[in-house]
């Protein structure tokens, strides 16, 4: 048996249930995992919302991403065995004790790494690669803006885009995350709540502009991010935390021939091929000590709501983890 996460309507966290669930064995090309670790994640309030980009039908187990160690493998699987330290991406059902599920999705967790901490970050330095080395390429020089600094996608934009010798302007929503964002590498905080965004990095930069924005809040800081850039600047939006963004002028880009970039992760390893050389340099990354990947916040599964909540209220930094 399992304990497993699920949903039988879209709406707040008490539509939340946890239910004991026949786990059975692995079928062919398929194992049975023993989780050790569950992302936690704002798109995981998004998609208990009904308001995700992937809607399920319901009723529906949620999660999305998660690590463990397979304790078997059913007829056929020749690439894991029992024992082996495992993780996955964007496979429905991850907020569960134990599953049963497709060989093929899944990747090997290098020695040394622990599953739960890749658990909690891997689908953010998956997300980290693509933006910082493949939407826009962050060369040495540049001057970059960071939203959400000190949450744990914005930690580890911060942390890699400083490695690659840029200087790292971060904005956060309160005084007490400054400290956060400058750890991870920030090396300019703003206050976004009580600063001006755009006037700040206009002194910063001293009137030249970021080369990157990387924004996961959306509408609300569109002008700003507008404002912030130099000419020919990118603004990749892979996130809307306060909303969708208003349908876009052209002649406003067009004002300093910026470039806009709306983009997913799944978009970027199409192929296993793709996905394995992202998740390849991620590892690398990670190995060299560039990205730290330690776990900010860990709940059980039994306190799954308490979970949603903090993290729709902003009481969460960093990366978030669930645990059997």
């Amino acid at each position: 048996m399992s304990k497993v996460v699920r949903i039988n309507e879209f709406g707040g966290p008490d539509v939340l249930r946890i239910e004991d669930e026949d786990v059975g064995a692995p079928g062919p090309g398929e194992v049975l995992l023993q989780q050790t670790g569950m992302a936690m994640h704002f798109a995981d309030t998004m998609l208990r919302e009904g308001k995700y980009h992937l809607k399920p039908d319901l009723p529906s187990a949620i999660g999305l991403d998660g690590a463990g160690i397979i304790e078997a493998v059913g007829e056929g699987v020749e690439s894991f065995k029992p024992g082996d330290a495992v993780c996955y991406l964007f496979n429905l059902g991850a907020h569960a004790e134990r599953r049963v599920m497709a060989a093929d999705a899944l990747m090997p967790v290098p020695e040394g790494l622990d599953p739960r901490n890749i658990a909690a970050t891997f689908l953010r330095c998956m997300t980290a690669q693509y933006l910082l080395r493949q939407t826009y390429c962050v060369q040495a020089g540049d001057t970059i803006l960071v939203h959400t600094a000190a949450g744990g996608m914005g930690t580890l934009l911060c942390q890699w885009a400083k490695a690659l010798g840029a200087t790292v302007i971060g904005t956060v929503g309160s005084d007490g995350k400054a400290v956060i964002a400058t750890a991870a590498g920030a090396d300019h905080v703003i206050n976004s709540r009580t600063g001006d965004v755009a006037g700040a990095v206009h002194d910063i930069t001293d009137g030249g502009g970021v080369a990157a924005v990387y924004d996961g809040i959306g509408r609300d800081v569109w002008e700003a991010n507008i404002a912030a850039l130099r000419p020919t600047g990118y603004l990749v939006n892979y996130g809307h935390m306060s909303g969708i963004i208003e349908p876009i002028d052209p002649m406003q880009l067009n004002s300093k021939s910026l470039f806009f970039a709306k983009v997913s992760l799944p978009h970027f390893m199409l192929t296993p091929e793709a996905k394995r050389e992202m998740a390849d340099d991620v590892f690398g990354v990670i190995a060299d000590g560039a990205l730290d990947i330690s776990v900010s916040q860990e709940y059980k599964l039994a306190d799954i709501r308490q979970a949603h909540e903090d993290i729709v209220g902003g009481k969460t930094t960093g990366s978030v983890v669930i645990v059997p």
